[in-house]
């Protein structure tokens, strides 16, 4: 596996932080973008590809990943079909830039139900897989509140409405834990349709839950791994139970540290589970 991180810009420009990630004994970094990102934006690289291929090239670590996390399934046309187009966009740079999978969001529409989500997702979605397959590049859903794909059994919808194996998940077991939903369990059953991974564990805080109950606010902070509830052990046995063998991609939402330092903190307790020939 490889052990990487997500970022959209926080250490600098893409060569910085290639350099950084190098420099720090990383293997991968993921990105993460929307329209108009100074970091990494789909239109400026397909218009510099070969400037983009020299400068992946030049490093040591990959891109396992780029994302775009809004929303192709929104009620306003004109968002609706910004989304799209600029989700369909990253699967065009990833395939010219030889980058296997491009993650992000189904998106939600405000209010709905699960069925109209998923109505709206078998109705927008379709020719964004096939360009996905026709390009050769996975599409990894992370399972994000912020979108429909938040749950098992909306998962189970999803692949049945588009069954295309282009169409994965990039599985993040803290959304997971912040719902009360066993993370491990579900990754069983998911696990050959986990194409790419967010590394961010959550903590639920019981004695604010015992007061306060699940409607407050901060009763489940999420973590660096290792510094919540998950059971690592059981998650990475998970993934190899599957033949997953791609990234373990830290994001850092942890409230208590910086940056920088939550990522080698975390590099330094998932790499007991990385082996290096």
């Amino acid at each position: 596996m490889l052990l990487g991180f997500l970022t959209g810009g926080q250490l600098g420009d893409l060569k910085a932080t290639l350099k950084w990630a190098e420099d720090h004994g990383f293997d991968s970094i993921s990105i993460a973008t929307r329209p108009g990102s100074k970091f990494f934006e789909a239109s400026e690289v397909l218009s510099n590809v070969q400037k983009y291929r020299e400068l992946l090239k030049s490093s040591s670590v990959i891109v396992s990943a780029i994302g775009f996390y809004g929303n192709p399934i929104h009620p306003d046309e004109s968002v609706r079909k910004q989304h799209q187009e600029y989700f369909m966009r990253l699967i065009d740079a990833a395939h010219k830039l030889e980058i296997g999978v491009v993650t992000g969001w189904i998106g939600k529409i405000p209010g709905a139900s699960d069925e109209e989500n998923l109505s709206a997702f078998a109705r927008e979605w379709p020719k964004i897989v096939e360009l996905a397959e026709d390009r050769g590049v996975k599409i990894a859903i992370e399972n994000c509140p912020g979108n429909m794909a938040y749950r098992p059994d909306i998962w189970r919808r999803m692949f049945e409405l588009i069954p295309s194996r282009a169409l994965g998940l990039e599985f993040d077991p803290s959304h997971l834990i912040c719902q009360m939903i066993d993370p491990i369990r579900a990754a069983d059953e998911f696990g050959d349709r986990i194409y790419h991974t967010h590394c961010k564990d959550a903590q639920v805080l019981w004695d604010r839950v015992r007061e306060l109950g699940i409607t407050s606010k901060g009763w489940c902070p999420h973590r660096l791994p290792g510094f919540g509830d998950l059971d690592w052990a059981a998650f990475i046995s998970v993934l190899a139970k599957h033949k997953y063998d791609y990234a373990l991609s830290i994001e850092h939402e942890d409230p208590y540290f910086g940056y920088e330092e939550g990522l080698l903190l975390a590099k330094k307790f998932l790499s007991r589970f990385v082996v290096r020939v």
